[in-house]
Order: C-alpha cells, then structure tokens, then sequence
C-alpha cells in the first residue's frame, strides 16, 4: 500500500514539476514584442484576360519590383502572435508587342502604402532554427503611378504615351500635347490577403532573423474603369482610358468592357527583429 501512495504521489509530483515547466515556457515567451525592419525582392503582375489573349499584339513581360518598411508583432503564447507590417511596394507590369509592324514596349509602375495585419504561428520559440509562417487581410493604399508606353515608328520617330496622376501626354517626334483625365486611371486603395511562409533564425536569444517566402494577391479591380480621357479641350468629346492601351489602339471593339485587372506579387522577404519585453 505504502508502495502504491508512493507512486500515485510520484504521479503527482511529477504532473505538477511538468505542469510548472509548462507554464513556465508560457510565461517567458508571451507578451515577447519584437520590431523591425523587412526587405522584399519581388516578382509582380497585373493580370487582365484582355492582355492575355492579345497574343503577340500583346505580351506580358517578367517584372520586378521591391517592398520594404517596418515590421512589428507581439506573442500571444509561445505558438501564435500578432503583427503588423507598413511597407512601402514597387509593383507593376512590363509588356512589348508588335502593332501594324511596329513594336513597342509598356510599362505600369505603382506605388503601394501596404499595411497587412498578420495572425502569425511558429514552431518551438526555444530553438535557434524555427518554423514559421503568418497569413492575414492586407490593405493597399496608391501613392503613385505611372503608365508608359513607347515605340520607334517610320517617319515620326520615337512616338511615346505617358499617364501620371490626372493626366496623359503623347509624345510624336518633337511634338508633344497633353490630355486632362476624369480620374486617375488605377484605383487608390485595393483589400488583399497576405501569405507567407519560412524559418526564424535566433542566433541570440534577443534577434530574429527570417527568411519567407511571400505573397499577397489584391482583391477587385486595381483599374479604374471609370477614368476618361477629356479631349473636350480640343473639339472632341471624352473616351475610356482603357480603349487607348495598346491591345485596342484607340479603336476597341464596339460595346466591349475589359475585364478585371488582379494585382499580386510574390518574393523572397528578410526580416530581422528585436525582442523586447516578455514575461
């Protein structure tokens, strides 16, 4: 009997020291906030099924972009956390084609205040090399952009089209003139979602260094379909700015809409933190 209460109050004993252990390793680990800085070397599209059946009047290219900024999260326990990034993405599309013989090449650049807010998860906080990943809704606000396309044609020379803000220009030799837009021609601000996925590197029990695979995809049109060119100013009257992209010329086909514009990226993003704090 004694025997027996020996090993019930072992049992015991031994849950409470595992138990204390436990919470132990809660205990230092949650409320941990770490902040710091991430870079993102990035491929980016911006996909429209327009552009994608053009064939070779119009052809995507590969385009690389960066993102960039401060990155910031605090742990709930030793597994989950919660963060916010505020980073600031170089994004677009190339593309090159070929119009009544001509080729000529375009480029979209936008400029993106992203601020995803990430439910974060990693694997054992304690080893040096862990597992990690975050997923969460992503918020992107247009700071800038700019549309360009250009192409050598026989007797005119360099004919160029460039759109910034409220406005597109149209450049033919050494002639140029200038055109007012209804509105700017992408939209200011895209919902998304964010997902991303790698390893922590804890070369110190205070630094964090990460290494993530990255993607964000942009929900809805980052067009805006509504944007007009004005040529009231010029005896004429106002027509949708997307008819003017190279696919259609300034000729789009009768009673046609284009389709969606999607907006995502994906890259390589390094992060290193600072761990301050935890109990």
């Amino acid at each position: 009997m004694k025997i027996v209460l020996y090993l019930c109050g072992g049992m015991k004993t031994w849950k409470v020291v595992f138990g204390m252990l436990l919470i132990g390793s809660t205990w230092a680990q949650e409320g941990a906030f770490r902040i710091g800085a991430a870079l993102l070397p990035q491929n980016t599209w911006l996909l429209n099924q327009d552009d994608s059946d053009a064939g070779p009047e119009q052809d995507y290219e590969v385009t690389w972009g960066f993102a960039g900024g401060i990155s910031a999260f605090y742990n709930l326990n030793d597994y989950l956390g919660v963060g916010l990034d505020v980073l600031y993405s170089n994004q677009g599309q190339k593309y090159k084609g070929t119009q009544s013989g001509t080729t000529y090449t375009a480029k979209a650049t936008l400029n993106y205040l992203k601020l995803p807010l990430l439910l974060r998860f990693n694997s054992d906080p304690n080893s040096v090399v862990q597992f990690n990943a975050f997923l969460g809704p992503q918020f992107s606000f247009l700071l800038r952009y700019n549309d360009r396309a250009e192409a050598n044609v026989p007797f005119f020379g360099k004919v160029v089209r460039e759109v910034s803000g409220k406005e597109v220009s149209f450049t033919i030799g050494n002639t140029s003139e200038k055109e007012a837009l209804t509105a700017p021609i992408y939209k200011s601000f895209l919902p998304g979602v964010v997902l991303g996925f790698g390893i922590g590197i804890k070369p110190t029990d205070a630094l964090l260094i990460s290494l993530h695979i990255r993607t964000d995809y942009a929900f809805g049109d980052a067009e805006n379909k509504d944007a007009k060119v004005d040529h009231t100013q010029h005896g004429g009257g106002q027509a949708p700015f997307w008819s003017t992209k190279p696919k259609y010329g300034d000729d789009a086909p009768a009673g046609h809409t284009r389709p969606t514009t999607t907006a995502f990226t994906g890259g390589l993003q390094v992060g290193i933190y600072y761990t301050i704090g935890g109990r």
